[in-house]
């Protein structure tokens, strides 16, 4: 099973992007989910390619329940995540493609996708496509359909705050 997520946002790519890789809005989304945002790093110009790691650590509690129960048991309260996201420089039309790796050591669990910014009559739309693959014997497969859901919506919301953040 994949996620895929789609939203528009009434802003010009050049104006999503710079949210998207900024760490204030970064840090909001996060805590906005109940984490914190432990790590940021950009490097790359705005006009150019891009790369962003982060570390996000996130409540079990906030997880799908199938995950909860598996992570309460062996891995606390609290998880790591961390996120990598390599971006293109912007095509002539402003579009750019991010891919994005978001790794979580201790459950054996990885998210990868790809991110599409596109400009439309009305601002751009974010696209996100992907899946999640959880290396844990037995079980393993369970939980990346449990938690592929939730890395879709998650994606999904960050680009959809992006027109909040915006318009402050």
């Amino acid at each position: 099973m994949a996620f895929k997520e789609s939203t528009t946002i009434s802003h010009q790519p050049a104006e999503v992007f710079t949210a998207l890789v900024d760490e204030a809005f970064n840090r909001k989304v996060t805590e906005g989910l109940g984490g914190a945002l432990v790590a940021f790093e950009r490097q790359g110009e705005l006009t150019g390619p891009v790369s962003v790691t982060m570390v996000r650590s996130v409540p079990v509690n906030r997880l799908p329940d199938a995950v909860q129960k598996f992570a309460g048991k062996f891995l606390g309260d609290k998880l790591s995540l961390e996120q990598q996201e390599t971006w293109s420089a912007p095509a002539a039309d402003g579009s750019r493609t991010g891919q994005l790796v978001v790794t979580v050591a201790a459950a054996k669990t990885t998210a990868t996708a790809e991110q599409l910014l596109l400009p439309t009559e009305g601002g751009s739309e974010v696209r996100v496509t992907g899946a999640v693959e959880c290396r844990i014997p037995l079980v393993g497969s369970k939980l990346a359909q449990a938690a592929e859901p939730k890395v879709g919506k998650v994606l999904g919301r960050q680009a959809r705050e992006v027109a909040a953040w915006l318009e402050q």
